[in-house]
């Protein structure tokens, strides 16, 4: 079956894009919640809990979604890794009007998610296989788009 690892900074619409996916039925997993470590000082993905998830659904469709610093460990085991990404602008403005998460609305991440803009994205997009602008696209539209990937 098909493992999709979906990517992207904050404010891109990954959260939003799962719960949509789950409503429709299909697995997904956003790798901020039980998945994840602090080594160093550093969080990062909990490789073994990510290859015991692998493995778990390796007969069905999965849809994985993160963005940390050693997740190109996996990329060989993802059918494809998609890159959400949306104009700066876009990005700050729904990290301030979002409620389902916290992060961003203080002047220290509003400046972590500007530098992650200019020096993560490129990065990302360099290793994606699949990109998508969420700038102008709403959330069917993007679904649409990753259940065509299937």
């Amino acid at each position: 079956m098909t493992v999709l690892f979906i990517t992207g900074l904050s404010g891109t619409g990954k959260s939003t894009l799962l719960d949509e996916l789950k409503l429709r039925g299909y697995h997904v997993v956003d790798t901020d919640y039980g998945y994840i470590q602090e080594v160093d000082g550093e969080v990062i993905l909990d490789e073994d809990k990510i290859t015991r998830l692998l493995e778990e659904y390796r007969d069905s469709h999965l849809f994985i979604a993160g963005i940390y610093s050693n997740q190109g460990k996996f990329y060989e085991r993802f059918d494809r890794v998609i890159l959400l990404k949306a104009e700066l602008e876009v990005m700050l403005d729904r990290i301030q009007n979002r409620t389902s998460n916290p992060y961003g609305k203080h002047p220290e991440e509003i400046a972590k998610v500007i530098a992650s803009y200019r020096y993560v994205l490129p990065l990302l997009e360099a290793r994606a296989d699949i990109i998508i602008d969420t700038s102008n696209n709403g959330v069917d539209s993007i679904c649409k788009k990753l259940l065509d990937i299937l």
